[in-house]
């Protein structure tokens, strides 16, 4: 019968008990600890839901298994870490404890009675280890408290999954890109925020951000995430903190494609504001809500002076809406624009600066590095219908350069086709030869197994031919097995033509 073993809190590795059974030791890490007379498929379940962020369910489990053996040390021991959310997680080539909670809301860990009942019933000798433990877990503790300390806000929370880089991740990257570059938000985004730091601090600064930004944008884009503990508990517990707060807000991100909105967290089960990134205008729906949250005098700003002006002050405005171009609001730009064509209709400017704001580019010259044409746009159009010939020549250089530049891309990307296929070709045609060769020897061995049982035994009827005294009757038998012979390696010979060069 199978045997279960305790799983090791630490690595994940299997404990084995000493000849005592009061002491075991895991397998992968060393680690010796009390070995628990409590349930072990339990001690082992709190594990899995500790490791899996369940830190409440896992405390309930240990809750019982303290009721059951109040003097087992073990049972204490996993109170405590449920009762501090801790994780072990690798950190170079060894595994350190990190803090997944508010330790804002805790006591010192010295004073917890889970320690002190720990301590208390764990045999003499394993006391120092629980101590050695109690004192690392104290520093990753230590380390929370001094980051959830900082004087610092974050307009907007990313969430991912907890190990994802910008690769695994690019719709979040190009979130990050668009609200820090375009808009100035300040944005914790784990792939980019979190690039130095020990496991310690980076959980410490995730729990921090989880409590000091305005706006979480949690994604879930497979199945696999919805499924994620990492990603369910910081979405429950941004939403604990919502309930302090009523600026913070939730917009939950996920695919349509390959999510259905059911499998969603629970807690996002309510959510009025939910957008799929499957759909073409996300990016564009995205960054529009939350700008209205997070600069709402954008969509109210209706100035006077635009209202009743007039031609003569039109290169102001003009001047007024390249500047909030420049400054990356795009919004308010394009109002202007719009105020100016109400005094100019033809003014070709004006067009373009709507192009410039539609597209997000803070100049004429950011034009060039469109992924596209833009020919067919209609401001672009306008713009080259009421441009003077200098202002057309300078507009159409703008999208020759993209046409240059997607014509040298093309020619690129042809060249290293041509490259890779060449390549692809000289290796097949270096493998058929290498086959012809290996085939060539492998029927060589086989025409040499074939034709030397025959050749021996037609040397053996030759000899024995050559012999002065043999019966007329064996001489006519032996001719005739000769003629056989002689025939059959003639039709071998005729089966292994590619063999003789």
């Amino acid at each position: 019968m199978y045997e279960i073993k305790l799983v090791c809190g630490i690595c994940g590795g299997s404990i084995n008990p000493d000849e005592s059974g009061s002491v075991g030791t895991c397998l992968g890490c060393g680690t010796s600890l009390p070995y628990p007379t409590s349930d072990i498929k339990k001690l082992n379940r709190i594990t899995y839901l500790r490791n899996t962020f369940k830190f409440d369910e896992a405390a309930k489990f240990a809750e019982e298994l303290v009721e059951r053996n109040p003097e087992d040390s073990m049972a204490y021991w996993a109170m405590l870490l449920c009762e501090y959310g801790i994780q072990y997680v690798r950190d170079g080539a060894a595994r350190v404890p990190v803090c997944r909670k508010d330790v804002t809301k805790l006591e010192p860990l010295r004073a917890s009675n889970y320690l002190k009942r720990a301590l208390e019933y764990a045999p003499e000798e394993q006391q120092a280890k629980f101590e050695s433990l109690a004192a690392s877990i104290e520093d990753a503790i230590n380390i929370s408290a001094g980051i959830m300390q900082q004087d610092k806000k974050y307009d907007v929370f990313i969430l991912c999954p907890e190990n994802s880089t910008v690769d695994d991740d690019l719709d979040g990257d190009k979130i990050y890109l668009r609200f820090t570059a375009n808009l100035g938000f300040s944005v914790f985004y784990t792939p980019e925020t979190l690039k130095e730091g020990d496991a310690a601090e980076k959980a410490a600064q995730i729990m921090f951000a989880l409590k000091n930004s305005r706006i979480m944008l949690p994604s879930f884009r497979t199945v696999n995430n919805c499924r994620d503990g990492y990603l369910e508990y910081a979405v429950n517990t941004f939403c604990g903190a919502m309930a302090d707060s009523s600026e913070k807000l939730i917009y939950p991100i996920f695919d349509s494609s390959t999510v259905k909105f059911q499998q969603l967290p629970e807690a996002l089960m309510w959510s009025d504001d939910v957008f799929d990134c499957s759909e073409d205008e996300f990016m564009r729906e995205i960054s529009d809500k939350v700008e209205a949250v997070l600069k709402p005098e954008v969509n109210a700003i209706v100035p006077d002076d635009i209202v009743t002006a007039t031609a003569a002050n039109k290169e102001n405005l003009i001047k007024r809406a390249y500047m909030f171009l420049e400054d990356a609001e795009f919004e308010t730009a394009d109002s202007y624009f719009d105020k100016i064509l109400d005094i100019d209709i033809e003014d070709s400017r004006a067009y373009i600066g709507k192009l410039l704001a539609e597209c997000r580019l803070r100049n004429e010259e950011a034009i060039r590095t469109l992924p596209q044409t833009v020919t067919d746009d209609k401001n672009f159009k306008k713009a080259l219908r009421f441009a003077s010939p200098e202002q057309k020549a300078h507009y159409e250089d703008l999208n020759n350069s993209i046409v240059k530049r997607i014509e040298e891309e093309r020619r690129e990307i042809a060249e290293q086709h041509a490259k890779l296929k060449a390549e692809r070709e000289e290796k097949e045609a270096i493998e058929r030869a290498r086959r012809a060769r290996q085939n060539k020897e492998e029927r060589k061995l086989l025409y040499q197994r074939r034709r030397e049982p025959m050749r021996k035994t037609l040397l053996e009827v030759q000899a024995e031919l050559a012999k002065t005294f043999i019966t007329p009757k064996r001489r006519k038998e032996l001719q005739e097995e000769e003629e056989t012979l002689k025939k059959n390696l003639k039709d071998l010979d005729a089966q292994f033509p590619d063999i003789f060069d």
